[in-house]
């Protein structure tokens, strides 16, 4: 449940300032872009734990590992049967990658801030996790163009992504991606708002990521599967 104690006027959370933390979209679009914007499409995967990644490690510095889990036992629950049921037992063998591929959870101050994954890392971490499951066939891969055509059409799919993100609201860290609205208006020269639902890791409450706002941050999305 939202807590409207910690929600600006213009619905997003109060630690975020720019294009992140919509958590009442609807009063951020009346807020931000006025009146007269209607739903055109929306999808949103069902089933997808949103747990804060601190209960997996508190101060762990594993926003990656967590988003990893979280969507491995998304797909455990669909039917995948040799992926573990216990997100504890699949953090566990997530984090034994991630520290393959050079997580070190006893840095502190400076050099754990420091520890950013790359974009080939985090591909290759997911890969090492299907492999370590019994699937050795997944197609996991990093997309730098065309990002939310590629968001879409996973969604539709119902596939979650990993938006590897570099900087504003999300400088350095890593979410997962589980919707989409796209909100459109009659008035002349008006494109279509669309907006990203994300668990981030920090809250258990659905935020969004308005796009437009977005633009041009650094970025990646991961494909899973």
């Amino acid at each position: 449940m939202r807590n409207t104690d910690t929600v600006k006027q213009n619905g997003q959370n109060k630690n975020f300032n720019g294009y992140g933390g919509i958590e009442d979209l609807e009063k951020y679009i009346a807020f931000k872009y006025g009146t007269g914007w209607e739903l055109k499409k929306s999808k949103f995967i069902h089933g997808v734990p949103n747990f804060k990644q601190s209960s997996l490690g508190p101060d762990d510095n594993n926003c990656t590992l967590a988003a990893i889990t979280r969507i491995m036992k998304y797909y455990s629950e669909q039917g995948l049967e040799k992926i573990p049921d216990d997100v504890s037992v699949i953090y566990g063998i997530v984090r034994e990658i991630g520290v393959r591929h050079g997580y070190d959870p006893n840095k502190s101050g400076l050099l754990r801030d420091l520890f950013v994954y790359t974009p080939f890392e985090i591909k290759t971490m997911v890969r090492d996790t299907w492999n370590s499951f019994g699937y050795t066939k997944s197609s996991s891969q990093n997309v730098y163009l065309n990002k939310i055509k590629t968001i879409i059409a996973n969604v539709d799919d119902m596939n979650p992504v990993l938006l590897n993100i570099a900087g504003g609201d999300y400088k350095g860290h890593t979410v997962s991606v589980v919707g989409y609205r796209i909100f459109g208006s009659n008035r002349e020269a008006s494109a279509d708002k669309v907006f990203v639902m994300v668990i981030d890791g920090w809250s258990e409450t659905k935020r969004f990521i308005d796009w437009g706002e977005f633009g041009n941050t650094l970025s990646n999305v991961t494909k899973i599967i």
